[in-house]
């Protein structure tokens, strides 16, 4: 049965957990959602301000409308050049480990992070230096998600962070292979900034078929086993020939349908949350996915 749901703060701002809980319920019941408190809330605590009480309201308020936390984001830059930085970041995480299951969502998610401090593009990010430093930040994280049984989700964006390729993706999940550590799939973010390549190297507007299978199956094959949620969006390439990566599903070229059918294929039955989402068109789209 398919688990398709959003990013809540997609939907918009707002200035309680009932606001938002009223608006996921429009959309149906049983709704998974990635829950970036500081994202969708216009008083949301820091995370070293949580209470039991608080998270516990968040659970209940949203199961009563029929939604539940699919992964509770924390998107952080765990290789921050700045090391007092960088520690604020990582215990935010850890914070979000520590009420995960609270919440009902072992899984706590976050991208990579950049060799900059506003996380955009560094060249020296792909630097084995980098690299280090992420490991040993991920490890931190990891011994974290032990002691509050949580899980730490790892989101790969190409070209730009430090998990930027599918082979570094099945080099991370072979280096930390534990429970507490697993991928939140995002085939867009994953796919080069020049667009899904054909066999022969080059680069179409619209890939062929057995590119994008290829594409999808060699990630598949790589940490397919470790994923535990999947976000859902499109691209398609400018006229320069780069990927414009934020597109609602259906306005690009994913062939969606084939990586459903691969995904049941593999028995991969994960939260499948739409990214990028236009709100006129909400329920149409969410319709369309569960014809895949």
């Amino acid at each position: 049965m398919k688990q398709i749901g959003l990013r809540a703060h997609d939907l918009g701002t707002f200035n309680t957990i009932e606001d938002l809980a009223e608006e996921i319920s429009k959309y149906g019941s049983s709704i998974p959602i990635q829950l970036a408190l500081k994202k969708v809330l216009k008083n949301a605590p820091n995370a070293e301000d949580y209470t039991e009480q608080f998270i516990v309201s968040v659970r209940e308020t949203l199961k009563a409308k029929g939604a539940y936390v699919g992964v509770f984001g924390s998107y952080i830059n765990p290789v921050h050049p700045d090391k007092a930085a960088r520690d604020a970041e990582l215990r935010k995480f850890e914070n979000h480990l520590k009420y995960a299951n609270l919440i009902g969502c072992p899984l706590v998610g976050t991208e990579t992070g950049s060799f900059k401090e506003d996380n955009t593009y560094h060249p020296d990010t792909a630097n084995p230096k980098v690299l280090d430093l992420f490991y040993r930040s991920v490890e931190r994280l990891v011994e974290a998600a032990v002691k509050y049984d949580a899980i730490v989700g790892i989101e790969a964006v190409s070209k730009k962070h430090t998990m930027s390729t599918i082979k570094r993706m099945a080099d991370l999940v072979e280096k930390f292979d534990t429970p507490h550590l697993k991928v939140i799939y995002d085939p867009v973010n994953l796919t080069p900034w020049i667009g899904i390549p054909e066999a022969d190297g080059s680069n179409r507007g619209v890939p062929s078929f057995e590119a994008q299978k290829d594409f999808f199956c060699s990630a598949l094959d790589a940490f397919g086993s470790k994923i535990a949620a999947i976000h859902v969006k499109d691209y398609k390439l400018d006229q320069n020939g780069f990927k414009i990566g934020n597109l609602t599903a259906g306005e690009g070229v994913i062939d969606w349908p084939f990586l459903f059918e691969e995904l049941r294929r593999r028995n991969i039955e994960v939260p499948a949350l739409l990214e990028n989402l236009t709100v006129s068109t909400l329920q149409k789209t969410l319709s369309m996915l569960h014809t895949y």
